[in-house]
């Protein structure tokens, strides 16, 4: 009996030290600032911000605008726009799953990003790797001339979860003038 508990406490300690050592990650070990990424003179992506920091970062990069494109983390949403609130920027949450076909919300957000005389916007979705990737894939082939094939390769680069089809899918419906990676 005395063997199993040992196994137990020796893989508790062990799963300690991974987390602590930075392979794992939790929001508690986050480090102080997010990591802002800029697509645009006026545009910004990345992950959720959650801490003091973050607003205070975004605040620094002149953001006036915050979209939200989270779909299953409504109390989150609702704590960012009071936060966005207290430090002065707009918030705006239009939710986007992992099939954005049946949202309908991707001309929406891109609107968002393109409008005028509104400052300065950050977009996200939790981790600002997968939908937001994809957002930004599809910007630098709609405003930059960028072959899809190319975003779309440096997009998967970067993407956090690889079996998100219908990302995918609504990436090469949208650019669909091109062909397809072989």
């Amino acid at each position: 009996m005395l063997k199993p508990l040992a196994f137990l406490s020796a893989l508790a300690i062990t799963c300690s030290a991974t987390c602590s050592a930075g392979t794992l990650r939790r929001d508690s070990d986050r480090s102080d600032t997010l990591v802002v990424k800029r697509l645009d003179a006026a545009i910004y992506y990345g992950g959720a911000p959650k801490s003091d920091a973050d607003f205070a970062r975004l605040r620094q990069l002149g953001v006036r605008r915050i979209v939200d494109m989270r779909t299953f983390k409504v109390f989150a949403s609702a704590r960012e726009r009071r936060r966005a609130a207290e430090c002065g920027i707009t918030f705006q949450r239009i939710p986007m799953g992992f099939f954005p076909a049946k949202t309908g919300n991707v001309p929406d957000i891109l609107a968002e990003l393109t409008g005028c005389g509104h400052g300065a916007v950050y977009f996200h979705c939790n981790l600002g790797l997968d939908r937001a990737g994809m957002l930004v894939a599809l910007y630098r082939v709609e405003h930059f001339g960028w072959d899809p094939r190319h975003a779309f390769s440096v997009w998967k680069a970067q993407q956090f979860n690889t079996k998100l089809k219908g990302l995918d899918r609504y990436y090469w419906q949208h650019v669909g003038r091109y062909s397809r990676p072989r």
